[in-house]
């Protein structure tokens, strides 16, 4: 095999991966806002403020849909290209089976900090954390402070406590404090309301804490919306019907703030088993708006379901370039909606189809054909 042959097909293996890889970032494992931080802490040799730097701690990793949703296989090492783009694309980009291993998408108001060794290293753990990330309007945030020494409480002193506005544009932004209280694990309620702010931010909670000659800083951050920030809100109204072989939800929507929108379902069936999740991309216009959720017609027929379905974890967001975040967050929908009976049959079993998944395979055909090594990977 000559070398110019050799390098063009590692050059389509490369793009096919890129392809396939770029396809699954875009797949259900990334929500309609990013996943929410993990704790940090800040380092104890410098002031306690806002706009210090911090270490993060590792993230749990999302889960993914597996590229070969027929066989359950994560892994593209099997077959060539062709064959590996044909099974990555059954189904669209915007549609998906969701199962029980999709925490993500469940619960994507799920906080991922976990108890972390404090620096002195002495057999002392901390988890500092609050019950949610995305807060909105009035909505308290409780928040825990939790220090254990060998898994038993380890007592504490609270030395200070505070939230305050994470923004590199505010060198000393004002601080609210809080007061944790407890005998085991500490806990603390805060307002955001409280602090008067119009848009939407994300707020770092800070505290530093010792027990004996020992000192330990930490900090977490949380997104909050005031109710005057609300770029959108649910209106509560919804339709349901086949459309195209696909279950189509439609979702009342009143929008204060017209821009691109993009709004995350998941479906359930009426065993409260999690089937399927979609999403939306939508331009909006100020007033009441609907918008189509579609649940695409192969996903459930592969997920064997028929009968009653009804929505869950209803969120969405608008999307605003150039500030951080640049997510506008809505409130998600706190109540649920329950579709009409349909029979298995009344779905499409069609696989996805596009002009550019068509462009997609008439490529990698035409390299087949051309004689360009495709062979699986070794």
């Amino acid at each position: 095999m000559s070398v110019k042959r050799v390098v063009a097909g590692l050059g389509v293996a490369a793009l096919v991966t890129a392809l396939i890889a770029w396809r699954l970032s875009h797949a259900p494992d990334h929500a309609s806002a990013a996943s929410p931080p993990s704790g940090s802490t800040a380092s104890p040799s410098a002031p306690l403020t806002p706009s210090g730097r911090t270490a993060a701690a590792p993230a749990m990793p999302p889960a993914r849909v597996a590229p070969y949703p027929e066989l359950g296989e994560p892994g593209l090492a099997k077959d060539d290209p062709l064959t590996a783009y044909r099974k990555a694309n059954v189904y669209p980009p915007t549609s998906h089976p969701l199962t029980a291993e999709h925490v993500d998408l469940l619960h994507p108001d799920q906080r991922h900090e976990q108890p972390r060794a404090t620096d002195a290293d002495d057999g002392v753990e901390y988890l500092f954390t609050a019950d949610r990330y995305f807060v909105f309007g009035d909505e308290p945030l409780a928040i825990t402070l939790d220090v254990r020494h060998d898994g038993r409480p380890q007592p504490v002193t609270v030395i200070q406590a505070f939230a305050a506005q994470s923004d590199h544009r505010l060198p000393d932004p004002p601080r609210t404090p809080f007061v944790l209280r407890g005998t085991g694990p500490l806990t603390a309620t805060l307002a955001p309301a409280a602090m008067g702010l119009t848009t939407q931010a994300t707020i770092g909670l800070y505290v530093e804490f010792a027990y004996g000659d020992t000192r330990q800083r930490a900090h977490v951050d949380f997104s909050y919306t005031p109710a005057a920030g609300v770029p959108a809100r649910f209106t509560g109204a919804f339709e349901d019907r086949v459309e195209s072989g696909s279950l189509v939800v439609h979702a009342g929507i009143a929008v204060a703030v017209a821009g691109r929108y993009v709004i995350d379902c998941n479906l359930y069936d009426a065993s409260d088993r999690p089937v399927a999740w979609t999403r939306a991309k939508v331009r909006l216009a100020t007033g009441t708006r609907d918008v189509a959720l579609a649940f695409f017609g192969k996903v459930l027929v592969d997920q064997h379901v028929e009968g009653r379905f009804h929505i869950g974890e209803l969120r969405g967001a608008r999307f605003d370039p150039g500030r951080d975040p640049d997510l506008e967050q809505m409130p998600p929908f706190a109540g649920t909606f329950t579709t009409a009976a349909y029979p298995r049959s009344a779905f499409s079993d069609a696989e996805y189809d596009s002009p550019e998944k068509q462009r997609m395979i008439q490529f990698l055909s035409d390299q087949q054909e051309r004689g360009v090594h495709q062979g699986p990977a070794r």
